[in-house]
């Protein structure tokens, strides 16, 4: 099974998962300076525990596309 694939904005202190990412996320403002991505769930985890980073909220499903 492949792991889980995350985008971190560093700016905003949030965690997303890369396949469900989308606008409603507001990662649109962050710099790419900021952004990050990896698989590491322990990585994951210490940023959680110890940086309180948060799980986006939307990052639970796929977002519709709005045209």
């Amino acid at each position: 099974m492949k792991p889980v694939q995350y985008f971190i904005d560093h700016a905003k202190k949030r965690i997303h998962k890369k396949q469900y990412v989308g606008d409603r996320c507001g990662f649109i403002d962050t710099s790419i300076e900021k952004r990050e991505f990896t698989d590491s769930a322990i990585y994951i985890e210490q940023l959680e525990e110890n940086e309180r980073y948060e799980k986006c909220r939307y990052c639970k499903s796929a977002q519709p596309i709005i045209k």
